[in-house]
């Protein structure tokens, strides 16, 4: 029966009911300007709007915002001028012309668009104070991150040409320092959820927030603590551990983004390495006590320098694995694994992720030298931590990081 409606009628139907939703929303909030009727009504008005415009163009649209603007504004005007309630109708206000907007989109045949807008406008009215909360929380360091980002990414990014250059053709500045905004923006969720939530943690979200923002500095840090009080090496090794569980999943949104099939080749062995790393965090989460860490001061992530520096590293391994594949053959690239590895993760799993994508490396190749790169890197951590943290931390993390480590080999060597 539905399928003898006609069109039309459902998508004003939308219109009204993403009015309805919205006003649900506004009708609970305190000193409303308008409600819940009234938002259903605007999102008929732009329904009916939006279905004349198609006949007699889109001025109907046009003048049928206005007069709702006008309308409300008058409305507005008549009230007590009470600063609560005039930023509260302030809101409100660009809530109803976009409701009326949501109206006219709908039966203009952006229904899927209207929608998500729809959603998307009731979460952020609800979420007034959440948000308010952390605009008062960012501090100048953070928000100075923040300034950053958006520089490297809405104003670099833009103006720089999408074209292949020099040998092999493997270095593409807007592919490459899109990638760079990839791993900026990683590191900054990391950088601001540790500002935001403060340095002084308990030891599992401690290596949450040390691998999000870098497992290695991390590493070397709690190192250090451990050498100078053993009593926090157990600690210090849960913590490294830990963070370098993150990592795993870093390179899962790494290849998500840049390689989607070689995730789903990748998919398995990561996983269980994974599951590895979480056991071996479990077996020394008993001598940890539940005292909460200090996280070492972390830099800007985004800095223009860290930005370049992992933009040329990129563009350095992906220059050579694609001559090391050439000259020698796809076991060349293993080498290189392994080397770049030691250093840096993530330049080595998005220069693989880009070769699968251009067809240059079979699926088994690929994710077998991103592997082997963040088991070098692991080794690196391990090492480091052994070295510096003396005595006290390697009793803990020696032969947790030897366990995984044979277990990382074993999956890289017998996964089918």
């Amino acid at each position: 029966m539905i399928d003898d409606l006609d069109p039309r009628i459902l998508d004003l139907a939308l219109a009204v009911a993403l009015g309805f939703l919205v006003g649900l929303e506004r009708e609970r909030a305190p000193d409303k300007l308008i409600g819940l009727r009234s938002f259903a009504l605007i999102g008929a008005f732009g329904g009916l709007a939006g279905l004349l415009a198609a006949d007699w163009g889109g001025w109907v649209a046009g003048v049928g915002l206005a007069a709702l603007t006008a309308m409300i504004l008058a409305h507005r005007l008549r009230l007590p001028a009470r600063e609560p309630d005039r930023e509260f109708g302030t809101t409100t206000m660009v809530a109803a012309a976009i409701v009326f907007l949501l109206g006219a989109a709908c039966v203009a045949g952006y229904r899927v668009h209207a929608v998500v807008l729809g959603g998307l406008t009731i979460i952020l009215l609800h979420w007034k104070q959440p948000l308010h909360g952390l605009a008062a929380r960012l501090g100048n360091e953070e928000f100075n991150a923040i300034a950053r980002f958006v520089l490297i990414t809405l104003v670099v990014l833009p103006v720089l040409p999408n074209a292949s250059y020099g040998p092999y053709a493997v270095f593409n500045p807007f592919h490459t320092w899109l990638l760079v905004v990839l791993i900026v923006a990683l590191n900054l969720v990391g950088y601001v959820a540790l500002r935001l939530l403060g340095s002084r943690r308990g030891a599992i979200l401690g290596g949450v927030l040390g691998g999000m923002v870098s497992s290695t500095a991390t590493t070397v840090s709690f190192a250090g603590l451990a050498r100078d009080d053993r009593a926090a090496a157990p600690g210090a090794a849960l913590i490294i551990l830990i963070a370098s569980t993150v990592v795993y999943a870093r390179i899962g949104i790494e290849l998500a983004v840049v390689a989607p099939g070689l995730l789903a080749a990748a998919a398995g062995p990561l996983l269980a390495f994974t599951v590895l790393m979480l056991a071996a965090s479990a077996a020394v989460y008993p001598r940890v006590s539940r005292q909460s860490v200090t996280l070492p001061a972390q830099s800007n992530p985004a800095r223009l320098q860290v930005a370049l520096t992992f933009g040329v590293l990129y563009v350095v391994i992906l220059f050579t694995l694609a001559a090391a594949r050439d000259w020698i053959g796809d076991h060349a690239l293993y080498a290189v694994a392994f080397v770049s590895g030691l250093t840096d993760v993530d330049a080595m799993t998005l220069s693989v992720g880009r070769l699968y994508a251009q067809g240059d490396l079979a699926a088994d190749v690929a994710w077998r030298a991103v592997f082997l790169a963040s088991l070098a890197n692991l080794l690196f951590k391990v090492g480091a931590g052994c070295v510096i943290g003396g005595p006290a931390l390697r009793r803990f993390l020696l032969p947790a990081g030897a366990a995984t480590l044979a277990g990382g080999l074993a999956v890289l060597l017998f996964w089918p």
